[in-house]
Formats: structure tokens, C-alpha cells, sequence
């Protein structure tokens, strides 16, 4: 479900920067999710606020 709602962010050409604590988490599925997120340009899981504003502004 969560990459379905990934795709329509990219369909749509909408940039997401998601940030928190993501530690704790020890799914590895969701681990390789936010890691594949991660490499991309359209969608991020950063750990502050002011990382997810600079992935945002970032120009691609």
C-alpha cells in the first residue's frame, strides 16, 4: 500500500520529506523502503525538519 501511495506522489510530481525518529523501527521491509525512498528525488525520510526543508528546496 505504501509504495501505491508513493507512486501517486511521483504521478503527480509532489516532492514528500517525512521526518522523525526511525530508529526504533526493526521491520526490514520497512527499513528497504525508506532506504529505496531515500535514493530517489520525489520522496524522503530525514531525521529534522530543517533536513526535510533542504531535500525539499533542492532543485533537480
Amino acid at each position: 500500500m505504501a509504495g501505491e501511495i508513493l507512486q501517486k506522489f511521483t504521478n503527480y510530481h509532489v516532492k514528500v520529506a517525512v521526518y522523525g525518529d526511525y530508529s526504533h523501527y526493526t521491520s526490514k521491509p520497512l527499513k528497504d523502503f525508506i532506504y529505496e525512498s531515500n535514493h530517489g528525488k520525489d520522496f524522503f525520510f530525514v531525521s529534522t525538519k530543517e533536513e526535510a526543508v533542504q531535500k525539499l528546496s533542492e532543485i533537480q
